[in-house]
């Protein structure tokens, strides 16, 4: 199940819940219990390590080498 971010427009709590895609507007604030929520985009985290042999490096010829 993915993780989603979500911040309370009624108490302003950030949190991030465990959920279904169906379940996720079915979410409820769990400091207030309010369900007008924003959901937050903050990227993608990948669990585990990268396979052998592989790297993250920017391209050779870039200013970040």
């Amino acid at each position: 199940m993915p993780l989603y971010e979500f911040r309370c427009k009624e108490c302003g709590e950030k949190f991030t819940m465990r959920l279904s895609w169906q379940e996720k507007d079915k979410a409820v604030c769990p400091s207030c219990g309010a369900q007008n929520l924003q959901q937050l985009f903050t990227g993608i985290t990948i669990l585990g390590s990268s396979p052998k042999g592989s790297s993250c490096s920017a391209p050779s010829g870039s200013r970040f080498s």
